[in-house]
């Protein structure tokens, strides 16, 4: 390693705790904290979401400097702000494309973010910090590195500049039409498949897997998922044949400082694993809340982005002419759901909601403080994903006491281990099949263990809560990696 510290920049489009639509947030909200306990000097890099200004620090008092950006014919002023309260980050400001009530999801996405990449390759310029390695992380980051390979590296400034690309899920690519190459400022020779054409259009994503020094996914498994037809989304040829040779999967980790039961200022009793018996008043406390029947029974949790991706058409199939939740509910179980997302499965949560009114909890929202509740609160995690990139819910179950309920792929199969009784190791329930029925059966499973053989389903959650998923290892390992491509 160098005499000087190793320098990262991370570039995402949110993070945590500034801005938050998922697990991308929670990511770039830990790593560059571990980075930086074990000697790198990591900073980030973040769009100044209106819905930032006057939450985390005083606007005025962090100015740091102004400076213009050319999209085009277009030029748009940005300004920047810093804090290093958490990790030192800077905060890339625009009226224009930054002060709107969402993150995503506009017209002009593909334009919002190629100010952003333009913006962070600008900042280094009036900024004492040159990176060695840029980390950026999904699509909304994708064409810095076709842009800093290709327009800013014959600056001796940048020459030296690697880039690391994380795929945080495949399934969102940033697929744009052609005027994408315009505020790029990008030739038509990039319209080509060996370049950024995808399907006659533009992907953000394909920019960042191609031009980027190095590839990482959040789980091996998922890392050997994306080369297959089944999971690449399209790029599956790309990944396998022409950039095998720089993808790496590297486990997330969660931030044992934020998802720590001992110490969760949002719990109604606080416990570790040698106080489990105290995960029961919580239970018991949360019923009486909100209304649910108040008895010792198994509770299943789910907090979730409510998609397809997340496996909720499994419980919209039937098993003998039963829909698949009554089978599930006409056992002793209740059923706390928390979060937002497509129609249809909204409305199959809240007719269950209506028809098991004492036993069902849905919050169709989506709110930290109640999320870490249920965590608490829930015998078993249920995650039955069609696919899922790594997964946090699992990871933050496991640490609260909560046995997880997995479809085995991707960051699922790599965390959670399918219970023995002989040897008693273990630290949840798996299955395979993308089916409504194994669904049903590994809860059913679950059930029996809890009403049936206590002592083992405590011996699961004892399991989970010692197993290790802090950030300090993959740390490390982003490490290596980055040293790796600097020398």
């Amino acid at each position: 390693m160098k005499d000087i510290p190793l320098k990262c920049l991370f570039v995402s489009s949110e993070v945590a705790p500034y801005a938050k639509t998922g697990g991308l947030a929670d990511v770039v909200g830990a790593l560059p904290k571990k980075l930086k306990e074990q000697g790198i000097d990591a900073r980030i890099v973040m769009p100044y979401y209106s819905s930032i200004e006057g939450k985390f620090f005083e606007h005025d008092e962090h100015f740091l400097t102004s400076y213009d950006v050319h999209l085009g014919w277009r030029i748009q002023g940005i300004g920047v702000y810093f804090d290093e309260q958490i990790v030192p980050t800077y905060f890339l400001k625009s009226d224009t494309y930054f002060s709107r009530p969402e993150f995503y999801g506009y017209e002009d996405d593909y334009e919002r973010f190629a100010f952003f990449c333009k913006g962070v390759l600008e900042l280094i310029k009036h900024i004492d910090f040159v990176p060695d390695v840029i980390h950026c992380n999904d699509w909304q980051t994708g064409p810095l590195c076709l842009l800093l390979k290709d327009q800013y590296s014959y600056d001796p400034l940048y020459a030296d500049i690697k880039t690391v690309y994380t795929i945080h899920n495949m399934k969102y690519q940033g697929i744009f039409g052609k005027e994408a190459l315009d505020v790029l400022e990008l030739s038509s020779d990039y319209m080509s498949p060996d370049k950024i054409e995808y399907h006659g259009a533009v992907s953000y994503m394909k920019a960042g897997l191609i031009y980027s020094d190095k590839i990482t996914t959040v789980s091996p498994t998922y890392a050997e998922e994306i080369k297959t037809f089944e999971y690449g989304c399209g790029l599956d040829r790309l990944l396998s044949e022409k950039l095998e040779y720089k993808i790496e999967g590297i486990l997330n980790g969660i931030d044992y400082d934020i998802y720590n039961p001992k110490t969760d200022p949002n719990l109604y009793v606080n416990y570790t694993y040698r106080s489990l018996h105290k995960k029961k008043q919580n239970k018991a406390l949360f019923q009486k809340e909100h209304g649910l029947l108040e008895k010792d029974c198994m509770v299943i949790g789910i907090v979730s982005r409510i998609t397809d991706q997340k496996g909720f058409d499994l419980m919209k199939e039937t098993i003998e002419h039963v829909w698949v939740m009554d089978k599930i509910m006409q056992m002793d179980v209740q059923l706390v759901v928390l979060g937002t997302g497509e129609k249809e499965y909204e409305d199959m949560f809240r007719h269950l909601a209506y028809k098991y009114r004492e036993r069902t909890g849905v919050f169709l929202t989506f709110n930290e403080s109640l999320a870490q509740k249920i965590y608490a609160v829930s015998d078993v995690f249920l995650m039955p994903s069609l696919f899922e990139p790594c997964g946090l819910g699992q990871l933050i179950a496991m640490r609260y006491g909560s046995v997880p309920i997995v479809r085995k792929t991707g960051g699922l199969k790599d965390t959670v281990i399918h219970y023995n009784m002989q040897t008693k190791t273990g630290t949840g329930f798996e299955f395979e099949e993308c089916s409504g029925y194994w669904m049903y059966r590994k809860i059913e499973e679950a059930y029996w263990y809890y009403n049936e053989r206590p002592e083992h389903f405590k011996q699961i959650q004892l399991n989970g809560m010692k197993k290790g998923f802090s950030w300090n290892d993959a740390a490390k390992v982003y490490i290596n990696l980055y040293q790796g491509i600097v020398e």
